[in-house]
């Protein structure tokens, strides 16, 4: 379980998100939907530890993440970054495998269990065959899906993804959202993700966090918060609902 009690979300001196309380059961599978600059990305970054906040307000089974190790707590909460700092130089699988430090004995080399959990990672995104390839050549798409990889090799209990379908194309949009979906469901996982296609969350989501311009937020069931109301003050601008195979579909409007 991962929550937050009166959580601010601060950056630049000016509060993003305000007072913020919610908690992410395990089976449960989150989106975070909001406009740019409303502070998911920086809200993640404080849920995983990354950054610090300013008091205990982020909690894992009832422990301050400020309590745990590094090692410890990656363990328990992994983040995929928007955007990475580093430019890895080694190879594909390497840089797969070293989503495993947190369960490595020693430092230096995987132990069997390591090897095998890595190279099911690269097979399941489909770039077994890039293993010996270097990570800083692959394209766009190929690197996302390694950076997938490598948070699939972690195991977390808690995944937290910041738009992890960017350079994706449709085909492997589908196949990641169904394996974390699957693997909440069935591995007492959880996952919380920042994504901008609502209709996605429509299918693929049990639970949303809307945050909203001027640093409210709404967070509950889906097919609870998913309105037409809601979304269009989520975005400042017109949503018309549409039925389609028993789905609800949203379509901004003019």
């Amino acid at each position: 379980m991962l929550e937050t009690n009166s959580l601010d979300v601060i950056v630049d001196r000016k509060v993003l998100i305000g007072d913020l309380s919610f908690t992410i059961e395990m089976g449960q599978n989150w989106a975070i939907l909001g406009a740019n600059g409303t502070g998911k990305s920086s809200l993640l970054r404080l849920l995983s530890g990354v950054t610090k906040s300013e008091g205990d307000d982020v909690y894992v089974d009832e422990i301050s993440i400020s309590s745990f190790s590094k090692k410890s707590l990656a363990k328990e909460v992994g983040l995929l970054p928007q955007f990475e700092e580093q430019n890895y130089w080694g190879s594909v699988g390497d840089y797969v495998g070293l989503g495993r430090f947190a369960h490595a004995a020693g430092l230096w080399g995987q132990s069997k269990d390591d090897q095998v959990i890595t190279k099911k990672s690269l097979e399941n995104f489909d770039i077994e065959n890039l293993s010996n390839r270097e990570y800083r050549g692959l394209s766009g798409g190929e690197r996302q899906r390694a950076r997938l990889a490598s948070l699939m090799a972690q195991d977390p209990k808690i995944f937290l993804w910041d738009e992890p379908l960017e350079n994706l194309d449709y085909s492997g949009q589908m196949k990641f959202l169904s394996w974390i979906n699957q693997t909440v469901r069935t591995k007492n996982k959880a996952s919380v993700m920042v994504v901008h296609d609502i209709n996605l969350v429509s299918r693929f989501f049990t639970h949303t966090l809307m945050v909203f311009p001027g640093g409210s937020y709404m967070a509950g069931v889906c097919n609870e918060i998913m309105t037409r109301k809601n979304l269009s003050e989520l975005y400042q601008t017109r949503f018309d609902q549409v039925i389609y195979d028993g789905a609800r579909l949203f379509v901004p409007g003019w």
